[in-house]
């Protein structure tokens, strides 16, 4: 990263006339100047002045003058959103209005997230808030090369909301305050996490082939050995080739041709990329197990069921592989995600009905395992690559603007606004996007995490379409809404139970934190072995390389010369430190 020394200087200077503490201060751009590329979201002049008589005559708490409309830029992730509905969100608008901010946004295409913000990183031409999900730099880094702030030391003064919470949930803290006792980001803070993906199968395919008669060999519900799964996976294959499908996958992996998060490994008694296991973090595709489960793996290829083309697939967050087999019928078993569990997946306009059921890594007993290591992706409530923080562009009025917009949103009012959406009292009725959608008393009642009987009932929408999902804050927990319940049944919790039934003591938690040394050092060190691995194992898999005892030892020395070593002793020593200050 280029320092800017000239800017530093001024920093300093800044800090002590005006109390900043920045770690550093940016090259002075205006927001127009630092925002190019940038839209802006007209705000209506009667949603100003609504906002403006809500604080007050334009003073918000603590006697923050509000008068004044600032503009300020912000770079963040789009989803799967269009841009019309990311920028007319009725809760960030709300927010927005509540702190009197003209908000313009830097939506970055799909896919180009991470270039666009190393772009923005290497010119200097900052926007004023930063959405850090796609950030590769250690934050501390960021912060002692200006470019963003460093908030800890106005967490006594201008946070009260951000602070009380970190002191209440030093889980959180722990998490979020570097060694140093930095904190450089607003988090996403999820109140009680639930796994929101994992493995699923068609059940129905099971149902349809044995006449309703399924008989997993382990004698279980559903398939939890790796006997059961060759039980399940030639009943797939039998069912997709007898409907002529051209193209099918009965288990679908990722193109690297495992789970870096562990699913189907930990059946084999080994973790994901990282693991910990009696306090030692251990690198899954690195151990002698791995052997195992490429030997299985390459079994299931050659006899059809893992899906052919698996390589050829890009990798997603969601290691789908390729939707248009899930979505489409001809997939057997996948990583899916909770929208996606009981019928909902079915297309009656083909005569195709299918029931998406959640499963557990299968355990491989025949080497020895009986249970398989826990999974569990959140395995935190809060982590350094999920917010927003604020860039040394952003001038000191405005800094003192967005502590306190921010802060807003680590009370009780604010994450339930952000994570349910807005009541009558906050003028839903108001709001085109509730009106279309039947909610014109709110989402929820006012003051409160209870949904209205409008909401509650509301089977044409998800909660994500009322929430402001990639705004930082607390994700509070809810009572489930009938709408989202199946039968009576919340099939969320129950898959939520399944993915997590081993627990989460052998997870790497995503929580754990480096120094800014270590950071660059394990990026390297991690991007030549994941590049390395990920080539050769899916020709292991298909056997284009040649998988035996030799070549496999062969493939755990190359791991070893490419550094792995090192990367254990790094993140070793940061595991090390992290558990101590949990405590």
């Amino acid at each position: 990263m280029k320092r800017k020394n000239v800017a530093g200087v001024l920093a300093v200077i800044l800090a002590m006339s005006l109390g900043l503490s920045a770690c550093g201060n940016a090259d002075g751009q205006s927001n127009e100047e630092s925002s190019q590329g940038s839209s802006t979201e007209q705000q209506s002049g009667e949603q100003k002045e609504e906002s403006k008589e809500n604080q007050g005559e334009g003073q918000g708490e603590a006697g923050l003058d509000l008068s004044e409309t600032m503009k300020v830029s912000i770079f963040s992730q789009a989803d799967d959103v269009s841009y019309e509905e990311h920028i007319s969100n009725p809760v960030t608008n709300y927010w927005a209005n509540m702190f009197n901010l003209e908000l313009e946004w830097q939506l970055p295409p799909q896919g180009s997230e991470t270039e666009q913000l190393n772009n923005m990183f290497g010119t200097g031409d900052y926007t004023d808030v930063i959405d850090i999900s796609y950030n590769t730099e250690n934050l501390a880094t960021l912060c002692a090369d200006d470019v963003i702030y460093n908030l800890a030391p106005y967490l006594d003064t201008e946070l009260p909301n951000y602070k009380a919470f970190l002191d209440a949930n030093p889980d959180v803290k722990s998490a979020l305050l570097d060694d140093e006792g930095g904190l450089y980001h607003f988090a996403v803070i999820q109140e009680a996490p639930k796994q929101w993906g994992g493995l699923m199968y068609r059940r129905d395919i099971l149902e349809t082939m044995t006449g309703g008669n399924v008989a997993f060999p382990s004698g279980q519900d559903a398939p939890s050995t790796i006997e059961d799964w060759e039980y399940m996976l030639p009943l797939m294959k039998q069912y997709f080739d007898g409907a002529q499908m051209a193209e099918y996958g009965c288990l679908i992996i990722p193109a690297a041709g495992y789970f870096a998060t562990g699913e189907l490994m930990s059946g084999f008694g080994i973790g994901g990329a990282q693991y910990i296991e009696d306090g030692t973090v251990k690198y899954g595709i690195a151990e002698d197990a791995f052997y195992n489960y490429l030997t299985k793996m390459k079994e299931w290829y050659s006899q059809g069921y893992v899906y052919k083309d698996f390589a050829s697939r890009t990798e997603d967050m969601f290691f789908m592989g390729n939707p248009t087999l899930t979505y489409g019928g001809a997939a057997g078993v996948w990583y899916g995600i909770t929208a996606q569990l009981s019928d909902v997946m079915s297309l009656p306009e083909y005569n195709l009905f299918m029931q998406v059921d959640a499963i557990n890594s299968p355990a491989d007993t025949a080497n020895g395992v009986q249970k398989p290591l826990g999974v569990y992706l959140d395995s935190g409530r809060a982590s350094n690559n999920s917010g927003w923080a604020i860039s040394t562009a952003c001038k000191e009025d405005k800094l003192h603007r967005l502590l306190a917009a921010f802060d807003y949103l680590y009370t009780e009012e604010g994450s339930a606004t952000r994570t349910m959406g807005l009541s009558a009292e906050q003028g839903a009725a108001d709001v085109a996007a509730y009106v279309e959608k039947g909610v014109t008393n709110g989402t929820r009642e006012n003051g409160t995490r209870t949904w209205t009987e409008e909401m509650d009932n509301c089977g044409d929408h998800t909660v994500f379409d009322f929430a402001a999902n990639r705004m930082p804050g607390v994700v509070v927990a809810y009572e489930t809404r009938t709408a989202d319940l199946k039968d009576g049944v919340d099939l969320e919790v129950i898959a939520d139970e399944i993915w997590t039934a081993n627990g989460n003591e052998n997870v790497y938690p995503l929580t754990v934190g480096f120094t800014p040394e270590e950071t660059t050092e394990l990026n390297n060190l991690e991007t030549a072995i994941t590049d390395y691995a990920n080539s050769i194992i899916p020709k292991f898999i298909m056997g284009t390389e040649e998988l035996n005892e030799a070549g496999f030892a062969a493939y755990q020395a190359q791991l070893e010369a490419l550094g792995l070593p090192r990367v254990l002793e790094i993140r070793q020593a940061a595991y090390e430190r992290y558990m101590k200050k949990a405590q």
